[in-house]
């Protein structure tokens, strides 16, 4: 004779796994954000008004009214900065080849030298820019 577990196995009841701790949770596997997530491809909050838009741009001014650089095309317009300033062209709007400027001449995104991306931090990161 074998013992009562076999035969209650050949019977056919099975065993239940034992019930974890109802405070543990099972551990997750974090991802490598800093080499593998590209944080931000575009951007799109104005520094100036402080709204979400769709045509916001890299400007490289001296316009003393403003320290903002992620400017939108209406808040550049109101502050009168042209458009030879503008240093991306990574809006929708741009992309999409409808970016136009009011006060000025509207440049081609051909023309704008996009900043050259490089491995190495040029660094401390300073929260917006």
């Amino acid at each position: 004779m074998g013992s009562l577990k076999d035969a209650l196995l050949k019977v056919g009841i099975k065993e239940t796994p034992k019930p974890s701790a109802p405070n543990q949770r099972e551990k997750l596997k974090k991802k490598q954000v800093t080499e593998v997530v590209v944080h931000q491809e575009q951007r799109n909050f104005c520094e100036n008004c402080d709204q979400v838009r769709p045509d916001v741009e890299l400007y490289k001014h001296r316009n003393p009214t403003t320290e903002a650089e992620w400017i939108c095309v209406r808040c550049a317009d109101q502050l009168q900065i042209a458009d030879t300033f503008r240093k991306t062209a990574q809006s929708d709007t741009s992309i999409r080849k409808m970016f136009r400027r009011e006060y000025g001449a509207t440049l081609s995104p051909n023309d704008i030298k996009s900043p050259v991306k490089t491995d190495k931090p040029k660094g401390p990161v300073n929260g917006n820019r």
